[in-house]
């Protein structure tokens, strides 16, 4: 009779354990190199953590902002890598701090890319030994004074919490349509919308009557659509005394070369809605993880225009629905369009710790002094009385 010779669990191989090293900003088309790789073998579709956006920032910022990257290997095969970088400008309260930051972040003021589901590009079996990895590294670092975790999920924030116990963490909602529950309900995205706005939308799409949309599909249209975008963002925000995200020579050309590397890798959308031959309103939308994200928009003044952000959202939404996008993101800030074609919200992240120092107690004593004087000599009001 003859036997067959079962594996047993210990000719398994363990696992390799994480072999991490920091690397300068020397080694960067190096590293750029290792980062495609894992992305691809990955699989990973994330904007924030991809080799191109982080290619064009350091392009762009990188000799304003010092950078480096911590890689992790196991088993000679590459398994995680992120950038780290030193604040420039950074501020809290009255007093300069030394920050370090996560991802493409800590450019100075104005002109930063306000990067947004943040996280770092690892191989899933390794996420938790990898962070633990960079949280080590930055601990052992004495050059900063404050950590900035900037724009992450509440999900991918919660493994780096328990090694910053006491970090202050301010959550901000992002509002967003689920796409894909409406294409499983069978419905249009007018359809799950409330009352008042699809009232509201079609009763403006009858004032419009025939409205022209292109999604771009050449490089060429892309370009055209982002360089209208770019005056009508800029005119809209002059008009009211702001100086508007392009006025950053470096922010612009950060968008320009952004775009050329992420249309081509089909992570950029650009989306142009027309009314008798003028433009309501272009958008610049990231595809992360088969969500649109809303990043960049200009719009047609109000006064020519009826609710051009509204429109052109929508109409752009439902373009999306019809391929395949899983949700329709307009991430954080305060707009009315948000609320009224959102149903859904997720919390998105920016969590900052703190070392020790005389800065830190200082605006402690600052805070709690102005929230004495606030309740005992309250503007407008009265002193409250004893007990």
């Amino acid at each position: 009779m003859s036997t067959i010779s079962l594996p047993l669990f210990t000719d398994i191989p363990p696992r390799t354990p994480l072999c991490c090293q920091v690397l300068t900003a020397d080694c960067a088309h190096a590293v750029l190199a290792t980062w495609r790789e894992l992305e691809q073998r990955l699989q990973s579709k994330s904007v924030a953590s991809s080799a191109s956006w982080t290619e064009c920032w350091i392009q762009n910022y990188g000799d304003i902002v010092p950078y480096r990257f911590l890689i992790a290997e196991s088993g000679g095969i590459a398994r995680g890598v992120c950038l780290l970088t030193s604040g420039v400008g950074q501020k809290n309260g009255p007093f300069r701090i030394r920050t370090r930051h996560v991802g493409t972040a800590g450019e100075p003021q104005p002109g930063s890319v306000c990067v947004e589901y943040n996280h770092v590009l690892v191989d899933p079996d390794f996420r938790l030994e990898f962070i633990a990895h960079i949280a080590n590294a930055l601990q052992a670092d004495p050059g900063w004074e404050q950590l900035c975790l900037d724009g992450f999920s509440e999900q991918e924030l919660a493994p780096w919490q328990p090694h910053f116990p006491e970090a202050n963490v301010r959550s901000r909602e992002s509002r967003y349509f689920d796409l894909r529950a409406a294409r499983e309900a069978g419905q249009s995205v007018i359809d799950q919308l409330g009352k008042s706005t699809r009232s509201n939308l079609r009763r403006k799409l009858k004032q419009y009557g025939t409205l022209d949309c292109e999604w771009a599909s050449s490089l060429d249209q892309a370009d055209d659509i982002l360089q209208e975008l770019i005056r009508l963002h800029q005119t809209r925000w002059q008009a009211v005394g702001q100086p508007g995200a392009f006025a950053s020579e470096r922010f612009r050309t950060f968008q320009l070369d952004a775009v050329l590397k992420l249309f081509l890798e089909e992570r950029v959308i650009l989306f142009r809605v027309r009314h008798q031959s003028e433009t309501v309103g272009c958008l610049l939308l990231l595809v992360d993880e088969n969500r649109l994200l809303d990043y960049l928009s200009g719009f047609a003044d109000f006064d020519v225009k009826p609710s051009p952000g509204l429109t052109t959202h929508y109409l752009c939404m439902e373009a999306a629905l019809q391929r395949g996008f899983d949700a329709y993101d307009f991430l954080v800030g305060e707009k009315r369009h948000k609320e009224n074609l959102s149903n859904q919200s997720r919390q998105l992240c920016w969590l900052t710790w703190s070392r020790p120092s005389w800065k830190f107690k200082t605006l402690e004593w600052l805070r709690w002094l102005k929230a004495r004087c606030s309740r005992w000599f309250p503007r407008g009001g009265t002193r409250p009385a004893a007990g």
